[in-house]
């Protein structure tokens, strides 16, 4: 009996000794950083649909990959700020991307590297050497020069997780 009082002491000693987080330290933040949309101050509620339920777009990641990725959002990119003819048709001769971020599960966008991603553009006379780029940036931008007109798909991956989305446009 008088063991079983000193070994409650011990323990009781030794937990106050152990060191605690910050109440303000996110599980998630040590995982996988910051947690911002660094592209642009609105790109953080386009991953949710507003209050506590989270709506993730695209083909859904896999559930306990690595990195924690749950989809990707993508809009069209234009980094000269040409305007469409009509929605999702930009003039030839313009600088077209993809802009995307990672959500996880939660609804967080990852800013970080810890991804896989390929960027596969498809569509008329695509050259090999850009229809495939490749980053560890989960949230990023990537643009291309047309010269001429048609129909194109750019599709975004991580390969960890397997969460994918795509964004299609035209070019006349």
């Amino acid at each position: 009996m008088k063991r079983t009082r000193i070994a409650a002491a011990l323990l009781a000693t030794a937990a106050l000794a152990l060191p605690v987080a910050p109440a303000t330290a996110s599980p998630l933040d040590t995982l996988f950083g910051s947690a911002s949309g660094s592209l642009d101050s609105g790109s953080a509620a386009l991953g949710s649909s507003g209050g506590d339920k989270v709506t993730h777009y695209g083909k859904l990641g896999r559930p306990g990959a690595p990195n924690g990725i749950k989809s990707i959002n993508v809009w069209v990119y234009t980094p000269d700020k040409t305007p469409a003819i009509v929605p999702n048709t930009y003039p030839k001769n313009s600088r077209l991307g993809v802009r995307w971020n990672s959500i996880i599960d939660a609804g967080p966008i990852v800013d970080g590297n810890e991804c896989r991603m390929e960027v596969r553009l498809s569509g008329p006379k695509v050259p090999k050497q850009a229809s495939l780029f490749k980053t560890q940036d989960c949230t990023a931008v990537k643009s291309y020069f047309f010269k001429g007109a048609g129909d194109f798909t750019i599709r975004v991956t991580d390969t960890i997780s397997g969460a994918s989305n795509s964004i299609a446009f035209s070019v006349q």
